[in-house]
Order: structure tokens, then sequence, then C-alpha cells
């Protein structure tokens, strides 16, 4: 009688921490991106785009990472 219980107490404690169970045990789907023509008249094929990771660490790598290609080498857009 009393695992029973505690079972239930414990599913009950995971079923409030979830919330309504919509993002809860699950991880975030890539969304499909369509195929489309950019500014300069250049195609981009369609693909899948991975979700971004809302963690601190990874959005500081985000920006630094942006930052190092729009400031360096072959990948910066020409004036």
């Amino acid at each position: 009688m009393k695992l029973h219980s505690l079972i239930v107490i414990c599913v009950f404690i995971l079923l409030v921490a979830c919330g309504n169970g919509s993002d809860c045990g699950r991880g975030r789907k890539p969304v499909y991106v369509k195929p489309s023509v950019d500014y300069k008249g250049k195609y981009r094929k369609g693909h899948l785009r991975m979700p971004v990771s809302t963690k601190k660490d990874a959005i500081k790598s985000q920006n630094r990472s942006r930052y190092y290609y729009q400031t360096r080498g072959k990948y910066r857009r020409k004036k």
C-alpha cells in the first residue's frame, strides 16, 4: 500500500513539473525551410533547420562565431 501511494505521488509530481506535457520529455524538432531565391538572384535549396539552443553558453558561442565570420576572411561581405 505504501509503495502504491509513493508511486502515485511521484507521478503527480512529474505531471505538475511538466505542466501540460507539451514540451516535457520531447526534444524540439527541426523545421523544413522551403527553397527560395535570395536578393542576388541565387537559388537556395530547401533544408532542415535544427532548433536553436537557449543555453547561456550556446548563445555566447553563437555570438562569438557570428562576430568572427562577419569580420574576417572570405565570408565578409564586400562593400
